[in-house]
């Protein structure tokens, strides 16, 4: 039997690796506090030579999580792995895997996080989900499968070997945010595969039992905390909390129910109430209150407190503005209160105010995001919108979403405006639920001079929340607004509208906490396509203006390693008016003019492209991915789009004109 723990346990901890021994047939360790273990090369030595040269090497997630693809569906896992690559372009990543198709990929954090974890689907047969592992967990890096009773393997990226040979700080980072666009990509796939009827949604409590799901955090299973609590009325609670030196489970209970209402920020809350038995031991108190991600016993939380402690003392709002101690709600005399409001600010005329929140939205391949980047230039560098008057002043642009693909859309505008300044961006997806988030943006934010406008590209990358919790996006906005009330500017984030288009995706808070909200849509292919902006509120002014445009593909921006030519898009104003489709009385069997072909003629330059010069045939699924990774049919990089059921039936009607021909799984141009 193979000897990993004895071959690469020390190996590992040299590499800058936590590990655990895994028992033979087992994925999860049995060492009591395996969470916090911290061995060293000693112990591994000691232990290979007492009994656990055999097993297995786990790797402790808090400091190297990892991103665990548990799908059975060759073809959906194989297409996770592209999203997944897309959204870490540019770096090598190992993966491994035990039962193929699933597979696991290594990375490395600076800020520990807890466990993220998509839905579970099915197809009737087999469950599929995407997980992130993450503090209190592990993962398998060597040994033998339980099932399919192979060794776990390593390939690409790096090195065959694995992790062995690379170590943990060379591995790529992974924080929260990018770990939620993971899970995020993986949730849009599904839905994609559940609108055609192959998958379903499958509303199950995750089993506890296995070793795996003993590490979740149980608190999140059994309720909400107590909302509206500060620290400080936290601290007040437990402060009244009676401790018996004798009730170790009561203590217990105490700690949990601090740790489910604080996390990791409330260990001093606890501390002080530890602190009051004699029997308090430091080393105790801190291994216990970090081992509580991991704790699987009662699920205790401060609302059960609160009968004992009492409701705490509500703590006192801010003063409006311009309130006093002596006038704590100042009154104004109404005619003189009316008088200025001709002088109100906007930041780009008739259109966007100078401070609040505001939501563009629209659906996949409207155009939103190149929109909000032609307002975001236009406002940094102070130059006239469609004629309109705009207020300059520095722009902050979070590409949440596109990441590091926004650069060439940046390159595009540039080489049209040659002259306009960019924009500052980040490519950093932030947690707009979380506070902590907030007021990193609005530090760095004051740390480069303040801002006019903060762009959000988009919304569902940067919120870990449940948009259609009407709670939940009302602390979103209320953050938003909070943010764009400390660095007095605007604050506009870019979202997703439902499917079927109707509206944005989401709460009705959405609409009515928000200053200013604007749709984006589309209509029509290829060259005849149009899109639209509506500005469908205003709080201040009158709605209903539209502002049509349409996106022109860019020149050459630079190559590909390959060779290949790389472009984006810019937008060109119209008048907003539909463009009227082409009939067959104006040529609609001229497929070589006729706007409504446009799409289909750029579908056989791209084949032309993939087949060279000797006109070779190309196989399909090669085509699909070429089509899905184009910059005119995928201006946003949209995972998974178009679906490649809707590009086979565009090549079938490209076959039934003659212009190419289909064998099996491989394409060939004709004309």
């Amino acid at each position: 039997m193979p000897q990993y723990f004895k071959t690469h346990g020390e190996a590992l901890i040299d590499l800058g690796y936590r590990i655990v021994p895994l028992p033979p047939g087992e994925k999860g360790p049995r060492m009591k506090g395996w969470p916090q273990a911290n061995l060293s090369g000693s112990d591994v030595r000691r232990m290979a030579a007492n009994g656990s040269a055999q097993a297995g090497v786990g790797v402790l997630a808090a400091t190297t999580p990892a991103i665990d693809v548990d799908i059975l569906d060759k073809e959906v896992a194989g297409q996770m792995l592209e999203a997944i690559e897309g959204i870490f372009e540019g770096h090598n990543l190992l993966m491994r895997t035990g039962k193929a198709p699933k597979f696991l990929i290594p990375f490395r954090s600076d800020e520990p996080f807890r466990k993220l974890t998509s839905v579970v689907y099915t197809d009737g047969t087999n469950d599929h989900k995407v997980e992130i592992l993450g503090s209190g967990q592990q993962w398998v890096a060597y040994h033998v499968h339980p099932e399919t009773e192979r060794p776990y393997q390593w390939f690409d990226g790096l090195s065959d070997a694995g992790i062995a040979d690379v170590p943990a700080a060379d591995l790529p980072t992974l924080d929260a945010g990018m770990a939620q666009r993971v899970i995020d990509a993986f949730e849009v796939l599904a839905a994609g595969l559940v609108s055609t009827g192959r998958w379903t949604a499958k509303s199950v409590a995750p089993d506890r039992n296995t070793p795996d799901r003993k590490i979740d955090d149980p608190f999140a299973q059994h309720a909400e905390p107590v909302k509206d609590l500060t620290p400080a009325q936290v601290e007040w609670v437990v402060s009244r909390i009676a401790n018996n030196e004798d009730d170790y489970d009561r203590w217990l209970s105490v700690l949990c129910a601090v740790h489910h209402q604080l996390g990791d920020d409330g260990i001093e809350v606890a501390r002080v109430y530890s602190e009051k038995s004699s029997k308090h031991v430091t080393e105790v108190f801190e291994a216990k209150y970090a081992s509580l991600g991991a704790y699987s016993g009662p699920m205790t939380t401060l609302r059960s407190f609160l009968p004992e402690a009492g409701q705490p003392p509500k703590p006192e709002p801010d003063l409006p503005t311009g309130a006093t101690e002596s006038d704590p709600f100042p009154f104004y005399a109404g005619d003189e209160y009316a008088q200025g409001f001709e002088n109100v600010s906007e930041m780009v005329e008739d259109l966007l105010p100078d401070q609040g929140t505001g939501m563009v939205y629209g659906a996949s391949q409207s155009g939103k995001t190149f929109w909000a980047m032609d307002i975001a230039f236009h406002v940094h560098n102070g130059e006239k919108w469609r004629g309109k008057d705009v207020k300059q002043g520095p722009v902050f642009y979070i590409a949440a979403e596109a990441g590091r693909g926004i650069r060439k859309r940046i390159a595009a505008y540039k080489a049209v405006n040659s002259d306009s300044v960019a924009p500052f961006f980040a490519d950093t997806a932030p947690d707009l639920l979380d506070l902590t988030w907030v007021k990193r943006i609005r530090d760095s934010i004051v740390l480069r001079g303040g801002a006019s406008l903060v762009v959000i590209d988009t919304m569902s990358a940067s919120f870990t929340g449940d948009d259609s919790s009407q709670q939940e996006t009302a602390v979103m906005v209320q953050n938003c607004s909070n943010l764009a009330k400390s660095l007095e500017c605007l604050v506009l984030f870019v979202h997703h509208s439902k499917k079927d288009g109707a509206s944005w995706r989401g709460s009705g808070v959405l609409y009515n906490d928000n200053d200013v909200v604007v749709e984006i849509s589309a209509d029509g292919e290829g060259d005849a396509r149009t899109h639209c902006a509506h500005v469908v509120k205003q709080r201040d002014d009158e709605a209903g203006q539209k502002f049509g445009f349409r996106l022109v593909k860019s020149g050459t921006l630079g190559k590909k390693p390959n060779g290949k030519p790389i472009t984006s898009c810019t937008i060109e104003q119209t008048d907003g008016k539909p463009v009227k489709k082409t009939g067959k009385k104006s040529g609609g069997s001229d497929f070589e003019n006729n706007p409504q072909y446009g799409q289909a003629r750029h579908y056989l330059d791209i084949l032309a492209d993939l087949a060279g010069l000797g006109n070779a045939a190309v196989e399909e699924a090669v085509f699909v991915h070429a089509v899905q990774n184009d910059e005119t049919v995928n201006p946003e990089s949209e995972p998974d789009y178009p679906k490649p059921s809707n590009i086979r039936r565009s090549v079938l009607r490209l076959a039934a004109r003659g212009k190419v021909s289909v064998e099996s799984r491989w394409i060939r141009l004709l004309a």
